[in-house]
């Protein structure tokens, strides 16, 4: 049987445990149930070729990450600061609100006791 990179092994496909063709989440290093490498070797672990392949998708995807993050920055960056400072606000002052009422009714439950 010849296996294809995240294709459901014939065993997984009766038990149900694979998510469907072309989605790797429990193929990605190896597969638990089966314990088969996905690339089809045959091999109870994940093969070389098949950590290599997966090494570079991963390292592409980190560079394709580091791109976008950086244009984002340029052209977003003024504005997402802005907008951390008004949430951190926001935020600061709902607890610093939150602590005074607690503090409120403390003080109001402690006099009627």
């Amino acid at each position: 049987m010849e296996v294809h990179m995240f294709e459901q092994h014939e065993s997984c496909e009766k038990q149900g445990c694979c998510p469907a063709h072309g989605q790797p989440p429990i193929h990605e290093y190896t597969h638990k149930v089966c314990g088969q490498c996905p690339c089809g070797c045959g091999s109870q672990h994940p093969c070389h070729m098949y950590l290599w392949h997966m090494s570079f998708f991963v390292a592409k995807k980190e560079v394709m990450v580091d791109i976008l993050k950086s244009k984002i920055q340029e052209a977003l960056g003024p504005k997402m600061e802005q907008t951390a400072d008004i949430i951190l606000q926001a935020m600061e002052a709902r607890k610093k609100g939150e602590h005074d009422m607690k503090s409120k009714l403390h003080e109001l439950w402690e006099k009627s006791g």
